[in-house]
């Protein structure tokens, strides 16, 4: 009788583990086949999905990348730069700006910094920084990232490329500082063209840092609209630079290189055991844990060392095996739906057209049954994160209007002598068109204020028109990040009073 129990149980036992390995291939199978025929289904759009398709047909010896990036080693660091950046277009809380060049010294961490060592960083270096500013105007500017090489990509670029906005940006504030606006405008425009050298790279980060250079340059030419002195000569050179880049497509072209950098991560994940574990909870150990969050099974003896090993041995095995193809798969559909959506943002010139789809794809991406859990174990193979980067950039090109807009109306003024009532005055003296919100893809909001000050807002993330209140959002109370106003404004200069404010500050901290 006991036997016969045991050979029923072995039974049931080998037809579960038959059932379960059959269930495994099946899945693993289908996975294979649905992700062929959508992969097959973009190609046939005429959407780019390897490296090869993706790379530029430059000749190498057009492309001054390289050298720019060598001349950046050869920069000195001095008493004040790069480290310690002379200030720019500090905010206050009412939404006014201290205009940073005005300054007759400025305080970081309890020390003073002046004027003559930034002059005297720069001076140092100026064979150098001419050679970087000569390189930026050059037509060719590509990295030549290679996507295919997936998690092992080097983007060791990144950080030299952001440092070269505070020596560009302290090149400008001391030229303005000393009140020689011309000498300022060469820094200006190499700040303003700093995104273009990264413009090629394909892939996320990459547009991320653009869109975080174009934000400093913004900040630097608000200081230089704030100096006297200009010509019209020297604003239209300025206006045009602002012209150039185009971060929502940007920000499609980086989704088009996710695809492929997608692919190559996860056809190394296939490969290797030990990329699939990294992948997946390789960076989770980077992360506190608080006693309050942990577990009775985590205070058990080995606890971690055995929740490892199942981890690495069974699931990223069977994970693998079954479910590698359908995460690649919905990563491809979730970076396929955004890129579309951002395509269509970029047509458009509208977060507005796009919010409601944005916002069903990150709250698809929380919603997940326990089985998606086991297929897809981390939620940024939903993309839930990716709507947020292209409402990164549609910030970047509502600030690029707004820019554009500031220095048409800085050039009006020069030109008559006063500002005009409307926006719509500049055109097409110095705007081909009245420069567009892409919040709601209607024109940037303007009010001739009666001291003969102007008032330029976007309607902001909330997409509602406040008239130019920046009072916080309900989620941001205290917080001095235009963005998180009712409505995005162009700020206009400090008082007297907040300027010492200000000061008294920068002291204390």
């Amino acid at each position: 009788m006991f036997k016969r129990r045991c050979r029923r149980f072995l039974l049931v036992v080998a037809a579960l583990a038959i059932l379960v390995v059959l269930f495994l291939v099946v899945e693993r199978v289908r996975g294979q086949i649905s992700l062929a025929r959508y992969k097959k289904a973009l190609a046939a759009r005429g959407e780019k999905l390897t490296a090869r398709e993706l790379h530029s047909s430059d000749a190498a010896s057009e492309n001054s990348a390289p050298a720019v990036f060598e001349a950046i080693k050869r920069l000195s660091n001095g008493v004040v730069l790069p480290d310690h950046y002379p200030p720019q277009m500090q905010l206050t809380p009412s939404g006014h700006a201290v205009v940073g060049f005005r300054e007759p010294d400025w305080v970081e961490t309890g020390q003073t910094y002046h004027w003559d060592d930034l002059a005297a960083d720069l001076k140092i270096n100026e064979t150098v920084i001419n050679e970087i500013r000569s390189g930026l105007e050059k037509p060719v500017l590509n990295n030549r990232l290679d996507l295919s090489l997936g998690a092992k990509l080097p983007i060791p670029h990144l950080s030299p490329a952001k440092s070269l906005a505070r020596w560009f940006g302290g090149g400008s504030q001391l030229a303005l500082h000393a009140g020689n606006t011309h000498a300022a405008l060469p820094d200006l425009l190499a700040q303003t063209r700093l995104p273009r050298l990264l413009a090629e790279d394909h892939i996320l980060i990459s547009e991320l840092v653009r869109i975080a250079l174009a934000a400093i340059a913004k900040t630097g030419t608000w200081e230089a609209l704030q100096a006297e002195g200009w010509t019209d000569d020297d604003l239209t050179h300025l206006q045009k630079a602002w012209e150039q880049p185009d971060f929502i497509r940007g920000m499609a072209r980086s989704l088009e290189g996710e695809r492929v950098y997608m692919a190559a991560v996860s056809a190394a994940m296939r490969r290797s055991n030990d990329e699939t574990y990294g992948a997946l909870f390789g960076w989770k150990q980077y992360l506190p844990v608080e006693d309050a969050d942990r577990s009775l099974w985590d205070h058990l003896p080995y606890a971690e060392e055995i929740a490892d090993f199942l981890k690495k041995a069974v699931y990223c095995r069977v994970w693998r095996f079954a479910w590698s193809h359908q995460d690649e798969l919905r990563s491809l559909k979730a970076t396929q739906g955004v890129l579309e959506l951002a395509r269509r943002a970029s047509v458009e010139k509208s977060l507005a057209t796009v919010h409601k789809a944005f916002a069903r794809l990150e709250q698809a991406s929380t919603n997940r049954s326990l089985y998606d859990t086991l297929r897809f174990p981390e939620p940024w193979s939903d993309g839930g994160t990716l709507p947020r980067a292209v409402s990164k950039a549609l910030r970047a090109e509502t600030d690029r209007s707004m820019t554009i807009c500031a220095i048409a109306l800085k050039r009006y003024s020069l030109r008559h002598g006063k500002l005009p009532d409307k926006l719509d005055a500049l055109v097409p003296e110095f705007v081909s068109a009245v420069p567009v919100d892409y919040m709601d893809g209607q024109s940037l909001r303007y009010r001739l204020n009666a001291d003969g000050s102007f008032l330029l807002y976007s309607v902001g993330e909330n997409l509602t028109d406040d008239g130019g209140d920046v009072s916080a959002l309900p989620d941001h109370a205290g917080s001095r990040n235009l963005w998180f106003k009712k409505d995005y404004i162009w700020p206009a200069p400090a008082t007297l009073e907040e300027v010492e404010a200000y000061r008294q500050e920068a002291v204390k901290q």
